[in-house]
């Protein structure tokens, strides 16, 4: 099915080639974007360009780069190179994320540090490296990706996963009164459980935990979640910024 041409002639640059990135990647480029997909392993990168093109997706106007989003520096090269090879940056979608479940008193230091590292530092990062170019365009669209997570308690969430995630929600609400000055505007995305490999990477147990009770009875599929990402990267969502859109079956009510 041939979808509306929101993005033609815009540049969307995006962190995380997992599930939902590869959803989103396949979601933009359908609508017409120039792509530029970041993510830490060139692995991930590569399996997602075969699959988008085994999809027929245009490819031609994607490009992948190698970023470790705990590092400004990564951020700040990927956001250079998107620059130099697009001349602009007009969406950011931020999906670069990891779990580490464990009680808190069975946590390790490491996994503590190294979730805040990607989920909430390097959701920093990111925004910190593509802003310069929004801000000389005056013109942004910025997407991050939180969690029901991050909104409320949920069996089988750990601390790490939920302070990231509230922190996004917090920098969401702050990020947009920052930047609506430039015709930035800024939103988040907080999806309940989802069908995919970082839900199958949990045990099967915290799966059936985090599942339960959903008023609509199903987990969620990361092509919802790309249809809400193509909505507030568009100028459908112009006047919309500092929200969150709940998306997760009704769990959350």
């Amino acid at each position: 099915m041939r979808r509306m041409n929101r993005f033609e002639g815009k540049t969307v640059l995006m962190t995380g080639g997992g599930d939902m990135g590869l959803a989103a990647a396949e979601r933009l480029l359908e609508e017409g974007a120039n792509l530029v997909l970041a993510d830490y392993s060139q692995e991930v990168l590569d399996a997602c360009t075969k699959t988008l093109k085994e999809r027929n997706a245009e490819i031609s106007r994607m490009r992948t780069v190698v970023c470790d989003v705990r590092q400004m520096e990564d951020c700040q090269k990927t956001a250079k190179y998107a620059k130099e090879q697009f001349g602009r940056i007009d969406v950011l979608v931020t999906t670069a994320g990891i779990l580490k479940h464990s009680l808190v008193d069975e946590m390790p230091e490491e996994d503590w540090k190294n979730v805040l590292d990607i989920n909430l530092t390097g959701t920093f990062h990111s925004v910190k490296a593509a802003v310069p170019v929004m801000k000389e365009q005056k013109y942004g669209r910025i997407v991050l990706i939180s969690s029901l997570g991050g909104r409320k308690g949920r069996p089988g969430v750990a601390v790490n996963y939920a302070a990231s995630k509230a922190g996004v929600v917090g920098l969401t609400m702050a990020l947009a009164e920052e930047l609506g000055a430039w015709n930035i505007t800024v939103n988040s995305i907080a999806p309940g459980p989802l069908r995919g490999k970082l839900a199958e990477s949990q045990a099967p147990e915290t799966r059936a935990r985090l599942n339960a009770g959903i008023p609509l009875g199903r987990i969620g599929e990361v092509e919802e979640i790309a249809s809400a990402i193509a909505f507030l990267a568009s100028d459908e969502s112009a006047w919309t910024t500092g929200e969150v859109l709940d998306i997760n079956g009704g769990l959350q009510y």
